[in-house]
């Protein structure tokens, strides 16, 4: 089947759903930036099925009535709007019918929230949100769970909710065409060739107009989709559905000396990633992240009274705010909120250098850290109550030897300078462990294995691009930032093993750029069924460093590694595993649960290292693959010399790419990705039906790594530009000599200050409803 896609962003569900429907499909992506281009992509492909995996504008009336468009909507059957999930995360369980009294009365939002929420893939009709329904899905949600944040909810269940909604409409809607060819005599299978036209052509409908393979809107979905769910054939569990409007930045504010930190948090975790939560909690308004709970009640040692919104702690560029209900509230980012003078959003910064920088984090007593229970017994165990914490490590030991599975859960995935320089310690202090531990009953221990377990969400998406677009210098920053991950993985690939420690990674969450050579570099990737990686830096303008020269072609070969890096595609699992950078996919039955979840993953992920690296396992299933762990050191030289230079000829790639003419690809590429400026078209790499023969995106040409093309680049645009302040100077002396008010010519001076790392150009964020663009 031909497959369109229309997406606002081609983000983490759409990505998996792409790779899934990819195996059986012919899938293709635009994205919606118009009413117009989705009509001209609809044009070009002439698609038999159009499928909308994340979209925040409507599909034009023409499409949906010549092509049967399928929506995929995070909530169940009979709910509708575009903030489903900020409204679930928020508590409605939708027993008041009246959103805006559930907001003047916050009381009527229910603390225990729904049991269950849910995926719809219904078909795209002139009311919103409400066409016939092809499938549903559903699964159990606590929104409670400090851990749950729209972010997670949507990269985890909703996605898996969505794939296997999205599969089953497909299916039904592939019976229904074949029903309908059957009925009509028209044939069953899609055209074989693309067509040109709209209106579907005579190629792709018979003498009376219908579609030859039977998919067309007309359709009738069976009134049973809507009632029962795809995985547990059950009807919808979590209570009334609604129509609600769109959540704003504001609606989702608090008063810290009324809401307790349940409430907050909820309301914090509700705006996570877009648009975050708008408060005034720290003297201006400022869309805040995080929302993670300080629990058990603090103070309960001291006695002491903290008034309500006092800072009580910052602990790894987090700070913790204490609420009314004696408890405390962990916001871990921030974003300035953007003025309808400015032309693109803030950078989303960690929230204690972004308060710094604002002179509204006041200097902490040295004792404040004395307030909040203690977290561990020592600096990298996990802590003993709920509390923010993104580091920590977890000894596991058969008596004989010992692994060590290092947690690093940073927001996004993103590591900055800092986060590095902390990750390098952890591993030292491990390290020195290694040779100091010991059991309880004495005996020996050695360290067989040091585990690097990610984030829930994410692996790692190596550098942090907010971090580099926020500072003074962001090209300095960036140069920080690339040695200290480069510091991580050479303790992974050189340090550990030098003393006989195997080092593993566990892809419990997607990785690109980066993250995915983090993983690489290790002696053994297991990855996660559900993981997508995106191994290339080129679509961020970067050459990459972190020893992916060594990595990828001792893992992949030279044409794998050349692949990897200039493809710029999603990696299924899968796809990674036979390409060579994963070197096992966790299976269903490896996760030990029948419903695949963070827990079961992270449980069957363990269970499969301690088979593999634990003497008292049975190891069966993994012995095969013990034999070939590092394997792939013996197709490239790993000697400290030949590491020391890899490391070397990488950064001096990269040093090009932070201040050389070659800089301008990496600066404008970061800033449009960071403050989410709109794209001005698809890239053809994603939007196949618009490449002809020789057509090539920017990055995917030679030239885009020669320093010489950005030179004679930035000269064209340079005389382009002097040539059109030249003619609106002559056009403007005109107009002054003739007394004529006619054009408008170039403002000479009292232009506007704007922030140093803006873009000069203005542009439309990706999600204008939430930030007034």
């Amino acid at each position: 089947m031909k497959i369109l896609f229309f997406c606002t962003a081609h983000n983490s569900l759409s990505q998996r759903l792409y790779l899934v429907l990819s195996r059986q499909h012919s899938v293709t992506v635009e994205y919606a930036l118009s009413a117009e281009t989705m009509l001209e992509a609809a044009d070009l492909v002439q698609p038999d099925l159009i499928i909308c995996p994340f979209l925040t504008s409507l599909v034009p009336q023409k499409v949906y009535e010549a092509y049967l468009t399928l929506i995929v909507h995070p909530g169940p059957p009979g709910d509708a709007g575009p903030s489903a999930l900020d409204w679930l995360l928020m508590g409605d369980d939708g027993t008041e019918a009246d959103s805006q009294i559930l907001l003047d009365d916050d009381s009527r939002l229910n603390p225990p929230g729904r049991s269950h929420w849910g995926v719809t893939v219904l078909q795209a009709t002139a009311e919103f949100d409400a066409g016939p329904v092809w499938a549903f899905d559903q699964f159990a949600v606590d929104i409670n769970d400090p851990r749950v944040t729209k972010s997670s909810l949507y990269r985890g269940p909703v996605t898996r909710a969505a794939i296997a909604a999205t599969q089953a409409a497909v299916a039904r809607i592939d019976a229904a065409a074949t029903l309908f060819a059957a009925v009509s005599g028209a044939p069953a299978s899609p055209p074989p060739t693309p067509l040109t036209s709209l209106t579907p052509s005579a190629d792709r409908v018979d003498h009376k107009g219908r579609s030859r393979h039977g998919i067309v809107p007309a359709l009738t979905a069976h009134a049973e989709f809507a009632k029962t769910s795809v995985t547990t054939k059950q009807p919808f569990l979590g209570g009334t559905t609604r129509h609600r409007p769109l959540l704003k930045a504001a609606q989702r504010d608090f008063n810290v000396k009324t809401h307790a930190a349940a409430a907050i948090s909820r309301r914090i975790r509700s705006a996570d990633s877009q648009p975050g939560c708008l408060s005034g909690l720290f003297g201006r308004k400022l869309y805040l992240y995080g929302g993670m709970i300080e629990d058990p009640t603090l103070l309960s040692c001291t006695g002491q009274s903290i008034p309500p919104g006092s800072i009580v702690a910052v602990r790894d560029e987090a700070v913790c705010i204490a609420t009314c209900d004696n408890k405390g509230i962990w916001i871990t980012h921030i974003r300035q909120v953007k003025t309808k003078t400015q032309v693109a959003l803030w950078p989303k910064v960690p929230a204690a250098s972004g308060l710094r920088q604002l002179g509204l984090l006041p200097a902490m007593p040295a004792t404040s850290e004395s307030l909040l229970p203690q977290v561990a017994s020592d600096r990298w165990s996990k802590s003993y109550h709920g509390t923010f914490q993104d580091i920590w490590v977890d000894f596991v030991s058969d008596g004989q030897k010992r692994i060590a599975y290092l947690y690093f859960d940073f927001y996004n995935g993103a590591m900055s300078t800092d986060q590095c320089r902390r990750m390098v310690q952890c591993l030292e202090d491990i390290m020195m462990m290694h040779s100091e531990a010991s059991d309880a009953d004495g005996t020996s221990a050695p360290l067989a294995a040091v585990v690097l377990m990610g984030g829930d969400g994410y692996f790692s998406n190596g550098v942090h691009l907010n971090v580099i677009e926020a500072a003074a210098d962001p090209a300095l920053e960036s140069w920080y930032n690339i040695n200290a991950i480069n510091d991580v993985v050479q303790k992974m690939l050189q340090d550990f093993p030098s003393q006989g420690i195997t080092t593993v990674a566990a892809l419990r969450g997607n990785a690109a750029a980066g993250g995915v050579a983090l993983a690489t570099a290790c002696d053994l990737v297991v990855a996660g069924p559900d993981v997508v990686l995106n191994p290339a830096y080129r679509a961020l303008g970067l050459h990459g460093s972190e020893y992916h020269s060594v990595s990828y072609p001792g893992r992949c070969g030279a044409y794998g590694a050349h692949t990897a890096l200039r493809s710029m595609t999603p990696l299924s699992a899968h796809d990674a595993r036979d390409m060579g950078l994963v070197d096992h996919v966790l299976s269903q039955q490896e996760q030990e649960q029948q419903e695949p979840s963070t827990d079961s993953l992270d449980a069957g992920m363990r269970r499969y290292i301690e088979d593999l690296f634990l003497s008292s396992r049975d190891g069966s299933s993994s012995g095969a693959l013990s034999t070939r762990v590092g394997a792939w050191k013996q197709n490239v030289d790993t000697s400290p010399f030949a590491l020391a230079l890899a490391r070397a000829t990488e950064l001096g790639q990269m040093s090009m790419d932070f201040w050389s003419a070659r800089s301008e690809r990496y600066h404008t590429r970061r800033a449009d990705f960071v403050r989410k400026a709109k794209p001005a078209c698809t890239p053809l790499r994603f939007a196949t039906h618009r490449r002809e023969q020789g057509m090539l995106d920017e990055e995917e040409r030679d030239e885009y790594d020669s320093i010489d093309w950005f030179v004679e680049k930035a000269k064209k645009a340079l005389k382009r530009d002097m040539s059109e302040k030249m003619i609106n100077l002559i056009r403007d002396f005109r107009n002054t000599c003739d007394g004529r008010e006619e054009g408008v010519g170039v403002k000479m001076g009292g232009e506007l200050r704007r922030d140093a790392h803006m873009p000069l150009t203005p542009s439309t964020p990706i999600f204008p409803c939430y930030y007034g663009a």
